[in-house]
């Protein structure tokens, strides 16, 4: 008969604050993913990726194609040989509001049940991992979902030599981006510095361990900084905007207002989500004046801090943020709603605390503790309700033509393999009747060999303002975006084929004198064009 209080101990484990918070946090997964689930690849926006990816030809690329999702895309092509790359982002979107919600219950740990449930869902489901996630960057949002794990390992109890190598499992998954890697690194060495016994050894060993992980992107954008820089207009196109009509500053405060205004919920306008949006906020508040001392300070300028600071930068010092963007590293930090993912973590803490001290001074009872963190679930809901519906119909997984397979290997399977390759509409984004009614990010060069020439030009629509950003223009864009591929710019790049999609806006190719049809589909053309003249 098993031992009573080997049951009792394991009971107490399995419904301890973590455990219960990660279940809630596995439900709010399922919510927001139940349409999301099926055979294929995830097409939408940045968020691409393909059946078989190419094997990267360096560690250290130099090209803006392939430093635009370095090392995700090196860790991706070695992990498809276990793991399909469709699988891959799909653990990517479920990882994202379980690894959150687990891992700020686990901050919660000490305040009880219900303040780690609270705090689980409100990291999982908010406007600023909607936002984020329609926008197309789930692999950013890796960073979000791991700092509090971060924050867990670096203020623990462990010994130096077991807690380095936890930090840096637990950091891995943001690494996989630029953006990621100096999130996690921030992360590492601000909670070590909040540690009671720290020293300036421990929070500059963090700061080692945390460009350790930065280097597999940091050392080849460092060597290829001298190709190109960023263009000034971004800091302007990608500047925080109002999605609440309430002003920019209240859509920061409350998680939102990211540029793109197809990245918006329906439901930030309404009154319901802006009051509901509010009330957490002040919750907020609530719980970081329940601290004391620096604690306190500390927590009300990570709250609020990042929604007043990326506020000015988007307004009264969007021309200083613009003239900075040619400085190395700038122009990580220029789309100003994606630094507002700590202040969304630091809410869902600090509303969990504020639930945690009601239950340690007893205030109420347990009724009351059960109706507040009730209420604060339904507040959390209310404040993004339409979050589910707009990730079912953006993330919808999709099988790609069986003539790809055919174009790919067509062009890597060639005893004349090209050298380089440019992919045509010359635009940024595809949109196709196969992969439905949501446009997506060319993924031609991550499929083949070559290296292959895509455009970068974006388009953002501002205040009945377009605003063109173009980080790596080539001189003969605006004669390649009407589809005029002359021999001599050909040659310029060293350009010795060329591959069309059909069905896609955007101006088809002209074809010229020289040019040597490969393949065609209903899809896709190849075109050999060395010999053009």
């Amino acid at each position: 008969m098993p031992d009573p209080v080997m049951r009792s101990s394991a009971w107490r484990h399995l419904s301890g604050p973590v455990a219960i918070g990660s279940m809630a946090a596995a439900v709010v997964t399922a919510v927001l993913w139940r349409g999301s689930w099926g055979k294929g690849l995830y097409l939408y926006r940045d968020f691409v990726a393909v059946p078989e990816p190419a094997r990267p030809d360096s560690l250290l690329p130099d090209t803006y194609a392939a430093l635009r999702a370095w090392p995700l895309d090196g860790v991706m092509w070695a992990m498809s040989s276990v793991i399909p790359t469709g699988v891959q982002q799909l653990l990517m979107l479920l990882a994202i509001p379980l690894i959150a919600g687990s891992g700020v219950a686990a901050v919660l740990r000490a305040q009880g049940r219900a303040a780690a449930v609270v705090g689980a869902v409100l990291a999982a489901w908010n406007p600023y991992v909607a936002e984020r996630l329609l926008l197309g960057q789930p692999p950013t949002l890796l960073a979000y979902a791991v700092a509090p794990w971060i924050v867990v390992v670096a203020r623990s109890t462990l010994a130096p030599r077991a807690r380095w190598p936890l930090l840096v499992i637990a950091a891995l998954p943001a690494a996989v981006t630029p953006w990621g890697g100096l999130i996690a690194l921030g992360t590492a060495v601000l909670a070590t510095l909040t540690r009671e016994d720290r020293s300036w050894r421990s929070v500059a060993a963090s700061g080692l361990v945390g460009v350790g992980w930065c280097l597999p992107w940091l050392v080849p954008s460092v060597l290829a900084t001298g190709r190109s820089s960023a263009d000034p207009d971004g800091a302007r196109a990608f500047a925080l905007a109002d999605d609440t009509g309430l002003g920019t500053l209240w859509s920061a405060l409350t998680g939102g207002g990211v540029w793109s205004s197809t990245a918006r919920l329906a439901s930030r306008e309404d009154v319901l989500s802006m009051a509901a949006s509010g009330v957490l906020l002040v919750a907020a508040l609530a719980g970081a004046l329940t601290l004391q001392g620096r604690k306190r300070w500390g927590a009300v300028g990570l709250l609020l801090g990042p929604a007043l600071v990326t506020v000015m930068l988007s307004g009264p010092l969007v021309e200083v943020a613009a003239g900075a963007q040619g400085l190395p590293g700038v122009a990580l930090l220029r789309d100003q709603h994606r630094a507002l993912g700590l202040a969304a973590l630091a809410q869902a803490v600090l509303v969990g605390h504020l639930l945690g001290r009601m239950r340690i001074s007893g205030s109420g009872g347990a009724g009351v503790s059960v109706s507040a963190a009730t209420a604060a679930l339904a507040l959390t809901v209310s404040a993004a309700p339409d979050l589910p519906g707009h990730l079912t119909r953006a993330y919808r997984p999709v099988t790609f033509p069986s003539a790809w397979a055919s174009v790919v290997a067509t062009i890597n399977s060639s005893s004349d393999v090209p050298t380089t390759m440019v992919s045509l509409p010359w635009q940024p984004l595809r949109l196709t009747d196969w992969a439905g009614d949501r446009p997506f990010l060319d993924p031609t060069p991550r499929a083949l060999r070559p290296q292959v020439l895509t455009s970068s030009e974006l388009r953002v629509d501002r205040d009945g303002v377009t605003v063109v950003v173009d980080d790596h223009p080539v001189v003969e864009g605006q004669d390649w975006s009407r589809g005029e591929l002359s021999s001599h710019a050909l040659a310029a790049h060293g350009v010795t084929h060329v591959v069309t999609w059909l069905r896609t806006p955007g101006a088809q190719p002209k074809v010229g004198s020289g040019w040597r049809l490969v393949d065609r589909t209903d899809d896709w053309v190849v075109w050999d064009v060395s010999g053009a003249r």
